[in-house]
């Protein structure tokens, strides 16, 4: 079994718990997708469903907070490419570009060109722009990435990102008390806030990837000069100061701040959530240590290729294909046995998807490309083609 300094710092070695938490993030997932679409309102008003709810409502930050983890192993290992303005900086660039706008491409009404040119009402075009968790991450990785290439230090980044960090938590339930609609055009002041469609706006979600990508920089310098148990008790410390502070200042945070949403934009509940994010981590870091992840493991490939499972579940689960909609057909009326049923044959298909396109990467980066290209050219296609 690896230790920690061998898994930090080797070129090349994926550090396996990032990659695990980000796998069950998307597993949970695709399990409260699927829940949220199907399950009967008689079920969802009961006490057990708000318990499901807050347990699935820590997929979001974990979700993010392996985002940042994993910017910043990436970004050490390739910080030469990041800071020089050379081919590679600017496909990293691209591929943050192409994450924002498949965000943008999961809310289109219907993929349609034609469908796309009839939409005349600005209502319209205003669900367009709600940001949701894949603009979120984008946005928050370019910005991290324009302050690398500002402060030109590793060091100086995650410096400027704590800073920022706290900034943007307290100033959250301020820019929650505007609504940005009447100053910003809305494809900017949907980032500010959630008051219109926005689910996951800038305040506060990019805390949980600033705190991941820095809690990842110190994970990397640790591991070079701390055995795993301190590093373990580290992350667990940090997630007992951070629930016991979201106890502590809360009552003063609602009493401080003039707007205020506890369960919305508070930062005593990101606080908690993120405390709970930690413990995650702790024990997934633990895992990885004391038991071990294979490189086969399900849950670290689906983490792998969380971007393409989280696209296709999606599609899937609220994708209208005209003859057939899984939640337009489904309507709410499923209990728990028929969302769960529903829940592992589509965790089944996921994890078939992710092999197929781990097995394509395999072989090559040119036969990689070309079926890229296949792919993106029949999506063109249909795109241009689908009738209104």
């Amino acid at each position: 079994m690896q230790s920690e300094r061998q898994t930090g710092s080797a070129p090349g070695h994926r550090i396996q718990f990032i990659d695990l938490l980000r796998g069950w993030a998307v597993i949970v997932m695709i399990e409260t997708h699927v829940f949220n679409a199907s399950l009967s309102s008689g079920i969802t008003d009961g006490d057990p469903f708000q318990i499901l709810k807050f347990i699935n409502g820590l997929v979001a930050p974990a979700f993010l907070f392996a985002s940042g983890l994993a910017y910043a192993v990436t970004t050490h290992r390739k910080i030469a490419d990041y800071l020089s303005f050379g081919p590679k900086l600017f496909r990293h660039l691209g591929r943050l570009l192409f994450i924002i706008v498949v965000g943008y491409v999961m809310h289109l009404p219907k993929f349609s060109l034609r469908h796309l040119l009839t939409l005349t009402e600005a209502w319209q075009w205003d669900l367009v722009y709600q940001v949701d968790i894949l603009q979120c991450i984008g946005v928050s990785l370019l910005i991290m990435q324009m302050l690398l290439l500002v402060l030109r230090s590793e060091k100086r980044l995650y410096i400027a990102l704590g800073v920022l960090t706290g900034l943007l938590l307290a100033i959250t339930p301020f820019a929650w008390a505007v609504d940005s609609w009447a100053i910003l055009l809305p494809p900017i002041a949907e980032y500010v806030n959630g008051m219109h469609h926005s689910q996951f706006p800038l305040f506060p979600w990019s805390a949980f990837l600033f705190a991941g990508s820095i809690t990842g920089y110190w994970y990397i310098r640790a591991g070079r000069t701390k055995p795993d148990t301190t590093v373990s008790l580290v992350l667990t410390g940090t997630a007992a100061v951070l629930i016991v502070s979201a106890v502590v200042l809360e009552p003063i945070a609602s009493w401080v701040y003039p707007v205020y949403d506890y369960w919305r934009f508070s930062p005593t509940f990101v606080f908690l959530r993120l405390g709970l994010v930690f413990v995650l981590t702790a024990g997934m870091s633990f895992y990885e240590k004391h038991v071990g992840v294979g490189a086969s493991s399900p849950v670290t490939l689906i983490g792998r290729q969380s971007l393409l499972v989280y696209v296709a579940h999606l599609f899937l689960i609220y994708g209208d294909f005209g003859v057939y909609s899984f939640q337009r057909d489904v309507g709410n009326t499923f209990g728990y046995l028929q969302a769960l049923a529903v829940t592992a044959a589509l965790l089944l298909l996921m994890y078939l998807l992710a092999a197929v396109w781990e097995y394509v990467r395999a072989r090559g980066p040119r036969f990689t490309r070309r079926v890229q290209l296949v792919a993106l050219a029949i999506l063109v296609t249909l795109f241009l083609f689908t009738p209104a």
